[in-house]
């Protein structure tokens, strides 16, 4: 046996990653944090001193386990003559002891194939290298073979770069704050889950494992029952602590891989050059940020999210938007604005055409804004005249009107198009309370948040060039499959509506042209102030 280099995780990340004892931990969120060489090293104690240990590491390409810096490469590094690395189709890792570390990669992720190729398998610890490269059905089959014989056992661990668009962004999401980036506050913090279904959306979270437990316990006893028996209570009253699993997340920082920085100063140079989403998702750690999808996205994730950390957009200038539902499972939503700051959101399920009346007649005084500056979708709801006969129009297949209105097929074309460039000049604003307010949403079986509801609706929204070089708006129907899970595109429709005032301005222009005639510093904030320019209106 060689002689043992004694090698210690650098203080921050490596070192809680491999101290940690959760059932599940997720690190990293960052470039070059030394995330695969703090998962080599976590098991360091299991391989010198269990020769029962069976550890697996994965990757979703086979390639990549051999190629220089990889993870043989990271065994060799840190474990030298005292582990003997085989190079074949099937790599692996042994250790004089007797425990063994296979190194594959998943091809075929579908759960069929998965479930079948590791059929039999037990795992004391399961590693993932970029988790974001692995399907959830993947992630969830391999997961149930993540059990063996020695003393340290039933760990799955994982590293990754931040995806928005990705399951791991859905499974650490209490530990995301508004912004995108790790909450410092929630770095590190224990939860708890259980996978109650097939889908991540399924899984159930608590603080503890009783939380946990009370959420999903008819799920969880019958699982017990069909393992153990009917009598699992006589058995073990204490098992259905086992159902439930422990987990974590720890931000890696690149500041604290220090032997990679003095090796490589320039590196940090060599990722900024790929630009700005790329390197805030690479360098920064942005979980709202998707380079790639951004890529044929009209609206880019970043400037997505800048909505919700812009200064208040106000000018005085109040308006609401509504998007109708009579019918279906779409939501019906209205949305107070001031300037094109959203300062409210009204958001209900299944109603009538009375009922929608009453409630938008209700949200208006509550937000003392005249009827006149009330603007309803009316190719679904002409009847709001009967209630409110001065509330605005607003018919999506008309001929644009505006002063870029060549650019666009319809009303609605131009409307978007003119939504687009106001986010991507971060003239749109968000109320930080309503950001953080549930989206609620027949179709939904998971709370999301209205900032999450408005990030994967601006993530869908594309044009088509027609012949004629305008634009057209991918049909509702194109949007609302790539938005998924029966939804439509409630909130963003409204806030394509607010532009229908603006149409006329030049961009950049909207809220100085349409500011309030008059602001006085002492009243600028009451509600009892009416302030309102009506001379652009001629149209209904």
């Amino acid at each position: 046996m060689g002689k043992v280099n004694i090698i210690r995780p650098q203080e921050g990340f490596q070192e809680q990653f491999c101290k940690t004892n959760v059932d599940f931990c997720i690190g990293g969120g960052v470039l070059a944090a030394g995330k695969t060489f703090g998962a080599v090293l976590s098991i360091a104690e299991a391989v010198t001193t269990d020769s029962n240990f069976r550890g697996l590491f994965l990757r979703n390409n086979l390639d990549d386990t051999k190629a220089s810096g990889g993870i043989l490469d990271t065994f060799d590094e840190i474990y030298g003559k005292y582990c003997h690395i085989v190079k074949s189709e099937n790599p692996r890792v042994e250790f004089p002891i007797g425990a063994r570390c296979d190194v594959t990669h998943v091809a075929d992720q579908s759960r069929s194939k998965v479930l079948q190729r590791f059929k039999g398998r037990q795992y004391d610890f399961i590693y993932f290298d970029e988790l974001t490269g692995f399907s959830w059905e993947c992630f969830s089959a391999i997961y149930t073979r993540n059990r063996g014989t020695a003393k340290w056992t039933g760990k799955v661990r994982a590293t990754t770069n931040p995806e928005r668009n990705c399951w791991v962004r859905k499974f650490i999401d209490w530990y995301v704050g508004v912004d995108g980036f790790i909450r410092e506050d929630r770095n590190g913090i224990v939860r708890y889950f259980y996978m109650a279904g097939e889908s991540v959306e399924e899984v159930v979270w608590g603080n503890t494992k009783e939380e946990v437990y009370q959420q999903c316990s008819l799920k969880i006893n019958k699982a017990l029952e069909k393992v153990i028996g009917k009598d699992w209570r006589l058995k073990d009253p204490n098992a259905w602590r086992q159902m439930i699993k422990s987990f974590t997340f720890y931000l890696g920082k690149m500041s604290e891989n220090k032997s990679m920085m003095q090796a490589n100063d320039g590196y940090v140079g060599s990722v900024a050059v790929m630009g700005g989403r790329n390197s805030e998702q690479l360098l920064e750690g942005n979980w709202n940020v998707s380079p790639e999808e951004d890529n044929a996205a009209p609206i880019p994730s970043m400037d997505a999210n800048y909505v919700f950390l812009n200064d208040e957009q106000k000018n005085g200038d109040r308006w609401i938007t509504c998007d109708l539902a009579d019918t279906g499972t779409d939501n019906f939503l209205a949305i107070a604005w001031d300037g094109f700051h959203i300062k409210d959101m009204l958001i209900l399920g299944q109603t009538t055409p009375r009922m929608n009346a009453e409630q938008l007649q209700m949200f208006a005084r509550t937000h003392n804004v005249a009827d006149n500056h009330i603007i309803y979708d009316a190719v679904r709801g002409v009847y709001i005249n009967d209630y409110i006969p001065d509330a605005v129009q607003y018919v999506s297949y008309r001929s644009p009107m505006g002063m870029f209105g060549r650019m666009a097929m319809k009303l609605k074309d131009e409307c978007y198009l003119r939504l687009v460039e106001a986010i991507k000049r971060h003239m749109i604003s968000m109320d930080e309370g309503l950001a953080t307010r549930i989206y609620e949403h027949q179709r939904l079986k998971d709370n999301i948040t209205i900032q999450q509801e408005f990030l994967e609706e601006c993530s869908v929204v594309r044009f088509k060039d027609m012949a004629s070089g305008k634009k057209c708006l991918f049909s509702k129907k194109e949007m609302n499959q790539m938005l998924g899970k029966g939804r439509s595109m409630d909130l963003l429709d409204p806030c394509a509506m607010r532009m229908l005032p603006v149409l006329g301005y030049n961009y950049g222009e909207e809220l100085v042209k349409t500011a309030a005639s008059y602001i006085n510093d002492d009243v600028a904030d009451d509600d009892t102030v009416d302030i309102f320019d009506d001379t652009l209106w001629g149209i209904r």
